[in-house]
């Protein structure tokens, strides 16, 4: 009896929970129209051991549908061990909108190197996107224009993984993931829930940054949530989700299934320093919910009738409810393409989410050469 009112509560709670982030989807679109003013703004980014990816990142950024005086761009290497650095100074040397900068001895670290190149930026107002990201032409004018309408402090876009009909199944599983994530991040940011964001995608204001710009430092990770929880701090309303394909920015997944591992450990090892509400109440529902149709799979595989009838319950719910997340926002990510892959990817999902926050507390993530914290 018990066990049963567990696996209802459990059932509300989550369908609750992603059917909100469902509503903030479906509210209309925000309509940017530019007001013809362009303050001068800062395009930030740290980079490490990009050279596959920078110059094509860089590229979208210098082809913007903005004025070229009104812009910069400031990149900073932060110690690669490839050909990143020279790649930027190539592109350096021929634009007068890219400042390439060397992270200094010391000076380790995302986190790190975005605070030492901070000091450097004159805009207004201050973009943030990674080194592996493809941009629309609008993307900063979109940016600009909506912030230059709507008051706030921060920021933040859509992000679509980058997948083709050549993608491997890992990699549109690993989208699938990213989808999800984003898919509730961003709905509950619609509804006046803001509780994440990311930091490939991202705006905050000048005065913003000169007053209050703080950052946990103890995580390697999570220099965007964090940044998010201290605008949260201030002034909820001044946190906006720009629900607009044109400030929406591309990024690549993983490809194995070790690199994926490794990524959701590094940002799951974030979330020992969360304190603020609503982001504990998500990943609690998340994590309780796939924790217990992890172990009523391990008992229903030894038999036992009651744990078989709650895991089907339970995965059928969440199946259920996913789907209607998946299919709310396809437009959005690209997805309906490979958006039937959602069954075979719920009968992992779970298992997984179980596993990587205990992992991150005993393995050690690497990323990019580095050990995380």
């Amino acid at each position: 009896m018990i066990v049963g009112f567990i696996a209802i509560f459990l059932a509300y709670c989550y369908s609750l929970l992603v059917l909100f982030a469902v509503r903030g989807w479906k509210l209309h679109k925000k309509t940017v129209e530019s007001d013809h003013s362009y303050p001068f703004c800062s395009v930030v980014i740290a980079a490490r051991n990009e050279a596959e990816s920078i110059q094509t990142t860089i590229q979208s950024l210098l082809a913007q549908n903005y004025p070229k005086d009104c812009y910069e761009i400031l990149v900073i290497d932060d110690h690669s061990t490839d050909a990143t650095k020279q790649i930027l100074d190539g592109i350096a040397a021929t634009s007068s909108n890219l400042r390439a900068f060397s992270a200094p001895d010391g000076v380790v670290g995302k986190k790190q190197a975005l605070k030492h190149v901070l000091q450097h930026a004159s805009g207004d107002f201050l973009l943030f996107t990674d080194a592996d990201c493809t941009l629309g032409e609008n993307w900063i004018e979109t940016y600009i224009a909506y912030a230059s309408t709507h008051k706030g402090n921060l920021y933040f876009g859509n992000i679509c993984p980058n997948i083709t009909s050549k993608s491997s199944f890992v990699e549109k599983c690993a989208a699938l993931d990213f989808i999800g994530i984003l898919g509730v991040q961003n709905g509950l940011a619609e509804i006046g829930l803001p509780f994440s964001c990311n930091g490939a995608n991202m705006c905050i204001t000048k005065d913003f940054y000169t007053t209050s710009y703080k950052t946990n430092e103890t995580f390697s990770s999570g220099d965007d949530v964090f940044l998010l929880h201290t605008a949260k701090q201030i002034d909820t309303n001044s946190i906006h989700f720009i629900q607009n394909k044109q400030a929406t920015v591309g990024t690549n997944v993983p490809r194995t299934i070790s690199s994926f591992f490794n990524q959701r450990c590094r940002w799951a090892s974030k979330a020992g320093g969360y304190k603020d509400k609503v982001s504990i109440l998500v990943a609690l529902i998340v994590y309780l919910y796939c924790f217990a149709l992890t172990t009523a799979c391990g008992f229903a595989c030894f038999g036992n009738k009651l744990a078989f009838v709650c895991f089907i319950f339970l995965f059928l719910v969440k199946l259920c409810i996913d789907s209607i997340l998946f299919f709310t926002t396809r437009s959005h990510f690209n997805s309906a393409s490979y958006i039937w892959l959602a069954v075979p990817f719920e009968c992992v999902y779970f298992f997984y989410i179980t596993i990587v926050p205990i992992a991150s507390i005993f393995h050690t993530t690497k990323w990019k050469e580095r050990t995380i914290n």
